[in-house]
């Protein structure tokens, strides 16, 4: 399974019941993530990729945006 599709999962298994979730959804906007909803979110990531988030993923506004953050460390 290639990084964004590991992403993926990890977000729609936070979010069960938003809509639909794709690289290009917006965090707050479109699935209506809160505060909560990103701790878990970041939490999930942490799992799947076996690594310790820090605030440089504080900034993260879609899903391809967590793609693009742990592409850069290179993931």
């Amino acid at each position: 399974m290639n990084i964004e599709d590991r992403v993926l999962n990890s977000v729609k298994g936070v979010l069960d019941k938003r809509p639909e979730v794709t690289l290009d959804s917006r965090l707050l906007e479109d699935l209506l993530v809160d505060s909560l909803d990103k701790l878990m979110i970041l939490s999930a990531i942490e799992d799947e990729f076996g690594l310790e988030i820090e605030e440089k993923f504080a900034d993260v506004h879609t899903v391809k945006d967590i793609v693009v953050k742990l592409k850069a460390r290179g993931y």
